[in-house]
């Protein structure tokens, strides 16, 4: 759905009636962008000497919707690696390639994923 009214929140379901969401509900701003226009969040950035980690976090077996998709498909196309996280724990991890698909995915707990960001940290803070 284009430009739908936010209905819960994307990674927890929370719904937007019982929660704040404040800006993030981002329907003050898209009838202000052409057409089906509509800002996207983006749930986790880490950044080192210059090298990007985007996070998107999705529920189990959610989907990215296509407006997300090409966001992120830029993303990687500029440099930026890209990882979609599905699940709470433990998740499914997906590296984003730059066609915008997640060819592979792996299974593991929190605290893997947590050690493959501090190997993507350790790596970034390497390349100087």
């Amino acid at each position: 759905m284009a430009n739908a009214p936010l209905r819960g929140c994307p990674t927890c379901g929370t719904r937007v009636k019982d929660v704040d969401m404040g800006m993030r509900d981002y329907r003050w701003v898209s009838p202000s962008l052409p057409g089906n226009v509509a800002p996207s969040d983006i749930d986790s950035i880490l950044e080192r000497n210059g090298h990007f980690l985007v996070q998107e976090y999705k529920p189990s077996g959610a989907a990215l919707g296509m407006g997300q998709r090409i966001l992120l498909k830029q993303l990687v196309r500029k440099g930026f690696d890209v990882w979609v996280v599905w699940g709470t724990g433990p998740v499914e991890v997906g590296v984003m390639d730059r066609y915008g698909d997640v060819k592979f995915v792996d299974n593991m707990p929190r605290e893997k994923l947590a050690e493959r960001v501090a190997e993507w940290f350790a790596q970034a803070t390497k390349d100087v």
